[in-house]
């Protein structure tokens, strides 16, 4: 009985995707869970809450005997800072006028809170003038980064905080899953950001402040 429950347990939590792995006469099954809130502001940065999370993966070992082990493993979402030699107010304006330009729709939008972003952001190939397979690490097969022809669901969202300078700081987190568009296969594989389109991000907004 215990085992049926775990079992439905974990058919309601499959969300985003699953991975079944073989092992020693055992099924793996990795799930993911609920994104909660972690610290990773910077230092020299001051105002609003924190901006990073965390994902929870359950991998659930069951036997030959029905009886499963749940064991939670935690994923960090990173955050990327850029000092910008602006006022807060022009480096957010800057900030929503970068969304525009690289084309990416705007569903979140908090002007008091200076935060823009989009948690459900579908897109293959590229995000404006980044190709995929620079911004995110999908993994791979047969040499072809996954992230170049996968499709992409992204949760991008970007802040703008006051810097103890006087200046500001723009802080975005990119991250995401990826899923085969050419097959049935109906596995996501999680994304991770490599860096290219924050700074890209940043490069823009550095360049709208500069100009005016």
């Amino acid at each position: 009985m215990r085992s049926l429950k775990n079992r439905r347990s974990l058919r309601h939590q499959v969300r985003l995707g699953r991975v079944l792995v073989c092992c020693t006469g055992s099924l793996l099954l990795g799930v993911w869970g609920c994104a909660s809130t972690a610290g990773g502001s910077s230092g020299k940065a001051s105002g609003g809450s924190d901006f990073t999370g965390s994902v929870v993966q359950t991998a659930v070992l069951q036997n030959a005997q029905g009886s499963a082990t749940g064991i939670n493993m935690v994923s960090t979402t990173e955050v990327n800072s850029t000092l910008i030699n602006a006022p807060v107010d022009k480096t957010w304006a800057a900030l929503q006028s970068a969304y525009v330009t690289l084309g990416i729709p705007v569903t979140e939008l908090n002007q008091q809170q200076r935060t823009i972003g989009n948690p459900t952001y579908r897109i293959r190939r590229r995000i404006g003038d980044v190709p995929t397979m620079r911004a995110l690490d999908c993994g791979g097969d047969s040499g072809m980064p996954n992230a170049e022809t996968y499709q992409l669901l992204l949760t991008v969202k970007s802040r703008v905080i006051a810097n103890e300078a006087g200046g500001s700081v723009v802080q975005t987190t990119l991250e995401g899953t990826g899923r085969n568009a050419t097959t049935s296969a109906s596995s996501d594989v999680r994304c991770s950001s490599m860096g290219a389109l924050e700074k890209r991000i940043a490069d823009l907004v550095k360049g709208a402040v500069s100009a005016k």
